[in-house]
């Protein structure tokens, strides 16, 4: 099995307007998707990511620049991810289509990341 990231984009503060009743029952609709991943032997973990707080750090000059971000401008923010397992792409994709994360806003959308297994590589570098 391959594992996958599901990186889940939306746009800046697509739900904080919404009623508590409203971002319960989103959160359990994420919740009972997840549980369903899990004991089909599929979600390996995930979170929801903090609104606020994010750094970036950059490299100018050869010298490490921290920044705040991301601005009210941005067209969109990563607010979560998942890390599921595949057989393959096209059954990662399969999975990404069943998240809530796109019945929720037309706005949002999942990329697909393939992780690389890095084990040979940590094997080799001991």
């Amino acid at each position: 099995m391959t594992q996958y990231m599901l990186l889940l984009h939306q746009a800046p503060n697509y739900n904080t307007d919404l009623p508590r009743e409203k971002m319960l029952e989103m959160t359990k609709r994420y919740m009972a998707w997840a549980d369903s991943l899990r004991q089909k032997g599929r979600m390996v973990g995930g979170e929801k990511l903090a609104v606020g707080g994010v750094r970036h750090i950059r490299s100018k000059d050869g010298k490490p620049v921290i920044t705040d971000g991301p601005y009210a401008e941005a067209k969109e923010v990563l607010g979560g991810y998942f890390v599921i397992e595949a057989k393959d792409a096209r059954e990662a994709e399969a999975i990404a289509l069943e998240c809530p994360h796109l019945a929720i806003s037309p706005s949002n959308w999942v990329e697909i990341r393939p992780i690389d297994d890095m084990s040979q590589a940590r094997a080799a570098a001991s």
